[in-house]
């Protein structure tokens, strides 16, 4: 039976290795560079690739799979799902925080 701690650190486990497959980095790559594009003002290809990277060494064994059942293409389309969601996600996060700027504008605006 595992433990909390033993899912904790498995989660935390990242299997570089997986970016030495044959195909990999180049759908990394490729992914970052679409992200970049989609997102540029706001996501830079540097920041996309190593966050492609990141999730690929994350769920190495998901990521071999994905590559044996279709290819490339595949795995080309499931990072860019994740790179997207992960975006997505704190993209939102980060428009429910009002800016130091936005709150002095308000309060200044109020008469405070």
């Amino acid at each position: 039976m595992m433990h909390l701690e033993d899912l904790e650190s498995a989660d935390r486990a990242v299997d570089w290795s997986v970016l030495s497959e044959p195909q990999v980095d180049s759908v990394a790559q490729a992914v970052a560079r679409s992200i970049a594009r989609d997102y540029g003002l706001t996501l830079e290809f540097d920041d996309a690739l190593q966050e492609g990277r990141l999730v690929m060494g994350q769920r190495a064994a998901q990521v071999r799979q994905v590559l044996s059942d279709g290819g490339p293409g595949l795995l080309h389309r499931w990072l860019a799902q994740r790179l997207r969601d992960r975006w997505l996600t704190e993209a939102r996060r980060r428009s429910g925080h009002t800016s130091y700027e936005a709150a002095r504008t308000s309060a200044e605006a109020a008469g405070r």
